[in-house]
């Protein structure tokens, strides 16, 4: 819902689908600390399935703490993108196991990711010298007309290099090269088994155009980004009729 909530509904038939031996998948640009409360709430801890974090550079096996997929980026590509995002007037963040550190702590999208991962912001002077460890993402904000008119010229120069994308209108991801959440798919689930024809997968945000169009059935939630909408099977509209299909 509106306030980052899964509805009771919802979560009540996931964890129906997860006992009659379903794999649940977490598909999110969070870290992964940031959709802990989620899995939890879904019983992962009990009936399994996978944490897929920061775009699909990080897959954690839920039940077993088992770090399954990871790619990251050095300290100094981390840095190297903070010179970049502060050259075009943007804020840039990234991420510890369990806080969120930036410079801006008074940016309005940094306070959102904030509230929508439910981490707290390490505020810091200097983001070089706190951030000399590898990381997942770096997470880039601006306001989204601004995010939307300079993306192109923003990535241009990383272009087979890194993977840099929009999520949320307001976010610029930036990870390692070949990142997405449909490569973290395959790459976790193929080889234990799974089809990508058995997979369904729901999404609202730029960073969910791969999983959708991988997915046997991609399904745009109704407050999806139009350009994912564009390229789903399937509208929220259509969930009655696809739950009737599956059992």
């Amino acid at each position: 819902d509106k306030n980052k909530n899964i509805l009771e509904e919802t979560k009540q038939e996931l964890i129906k689908l997860a006992q009659k031996g379903v794999i649940i998948v977490l598909a999110s640009g969070r870290p992964t600390a940031g959709i802990f409360k989620e899995a939890k709430e879904l019983t992962l801890d009990q009936v399994g399935g996978y944490l897929l974090s920061f775009n699909g550079a990080r897959v954690l096996d839920y039940k077993t703490n088992e770090v399954v997929y990871e790619q990251t980026l050095s300290s100094e590509v981390a840095h190297e993108m903070y010179d970049r995002a502060k050259a075009f007037g943007l804020s840039p963040l990234t991420y510890n196991a369990t806080e969120i550190i930036t410079e801006d702590i008074g940016d309005h999208w940094i306070q959102l990711e904030s509230f929508t991962t439910k981490m707290n912001i390490k505020h810091v002077q200097d983001f070089k010298k706190e951030v000399n460890f590898d990381v997942n993402k770096v997470l880039i904000t601006g306001e989204p007309a601004y995010v939307a008119q300079i993306l192109d010229e923003f990535k241009a120069p990383y272009e087979g290099k890194m993977s840099i994308y929009r999520s949320d209108p307001y976010f610029i991801e930036c990870m390692a090269n070949g990142i997405d959440k449909a490569k973290a798919l395959d790459t976790v689930l193929i080889p234990r088994g799974y089809k990508r024809e058995e997979m369904i997968a729901f999404g609202d945000g730029h960073n969910d155009a791969s999983m959708v169009k991988y997915a046997g059935i991609g399904v745009a939630m109704a407050n999806a980004v139009d350009d994912l909408k564009a390229i789903a099977e399937r509208w929220d509209d259509d969930i009655l009729s696809l739950k009737e299909e599956l059992e």
